[in-house]
């Protein structure tokens, strides 16, 4: 490796103990490689240079959700998470473990795991606003609204309509988020599908519905007098018009997600996710 790039959530880390131990143990094993931090997710795309070789993401999960949304499409370098947050479950590996890390990826025992990221579009009267996200996009009743409708399209052709509090659109990354907390089952994160979760349905004519990945969904709110909003990774939300319509579909590029050797995903679900009493509240919305 030639340029590593570090990115800190200055929050998880208040005085800065952590960033330079880190710095330090990077820069004796990669002597030769130049080093940059960035302290700031929000403007990571105009802070990183565009030829790193690796993206490290110390911070918890809404870190490192929040770099592979905004670097999507701006550079092709693969993320390395290490947790210094609540939950890490994207991230790759803990902090407690800083030396191990350090050891294989001058070794080189990593691979690289290609997660697929969505594509969401408003379309108001013609003119379009894109969004991508890794996990999600939600659309929901605003928090004093009432119940909302929504119909569905896929590929153009009428799938459902379904009254309830929204609809999530999630991709596998994503279905042990916020997916999985209101019903919708896990998916293996490398595979090529997209989930429609509802969100507390009036009724159960629908439950989740897992589609390919080359489709094209389209949903159109009919609460028109309700306040509806777009969710995305939980990190960004947008007030839609009545005239809003929003298609979600797979991105042109993907999340590549740098995992060691030793990487394993069933001992993550059931240690971070099934046996976990960890308040993770606010992990995927910090940035």
């Amino acid at each position: 490796m030639d340029k590593i790039s570090v990115l800190i959530n200055p929050s998880k880390d208040k005085g800065g103990e952590i960033l330079r131990v880190v710095l330090g143990k990077l820069e004796d094993a990669f002597s030769n490689c130049e080093i940059s931090v960035v302290y700031n997710c929000e403007d990571i795309a105009e802070s990183i240079e565009k030829d790193i070789d690796l993206l490290i993401v110390l911070g918890g999960d809404g870190t490192l959700i929040g770099a592979s949304r905004r670097l999507n499409g701006y550079i092709n370098c693969p993320i390395f998470g290490i947790n210094i947050g609540n939950l890490g479950f994207l991230t790759s590996a803990d902090i407690e473990d800083l030396d191990k890390v350090i050891l294989d990826l001058k070794k080189g025992d990593y691979f690289i795991q290609e997660r697929m990221m969505l594509e969401g579009t408003v379309i108001n009267e013609g003119v379009k606003k894109k969004n991508v996200a890794l996990n999600d996009f939600v659309i929901a009743r605003g928090t004093l609204s009432r119940m909302s409708k929504f119909t569905i399209y896929v590929d153009d052709k009428e799938f459902t309509s379904i009254k309830g509090d929204g609809i999530i659109i999630s991709s596998p990354t994503g279905s042990s988020a916020y997916s999985f907390s209101a019903g919708g089952p896990l998916i293996y994160p490398t595979l090529d599908v997209i989930l429609l979760t509802p969100i507390c349905p009036h009724t159960k004519n629908m439950q989740t519905m897992v589609l390919e990945g080359k489709s094209n969904i389209k949903i159109i709110s009919e609460s028109y007098e309700e306040e509806v909003y777009l969710s995305i990774d939980g990190q960004k939300a947008v007030k839609l018009d009545k005239k809003d319509v929003v298609e979600i579909s797979k991105a042109q590029n993907s999340c590549k997600i740098l995992l060691l050797n030793d990487y394993d995903y069933f001992k993550v679900i059931r240690t971070k996710l099934f046996n976990s009493n960890i308040d993770c509240e606010g992990d995927y919305n910090e940035i």
